[in-house]
């Protein structure tokens, strides 16, 4: 009887090992697939925020820029009399 419960529970222990297995599988697939969408959303995110970084730096470049020469044309009209 002793015999009989033992072969059972390698019996059922030895079917159990495939689908274990298939599951272990199945969850490192998924795992990998969720892994791999994580970082392309990161990796989206930060290049929309770099871009919107280039942008305002962009339009402060040409805010200045437009300043300046409109306050170089304007002390020259003041100094010269005329522009």
């Amino acid at each position: 009887m002793k015999t009989s419960r033992i072969s059972l529970i390698v019996a059922v222990l030895a079917l159990a090992s495939p689908l274990a297995h298939a599951s272990l599988a199945s969850g490192a697939h998924q795992f990998k697939t969720d892994a791999k969408a994580a970082g392309k959303e990161t990796g989206h995110a930060v290049r929309n925020g770099v871009h919107a970084i280039g942008h305002g730096a962009k339009s402060a470049g040409h805010a200045v820029a437009d300043a300046t020469k409109h306050g170089y044309h304007a002390t020259k009209k003041f100094v010269t009399g005329h522009g």
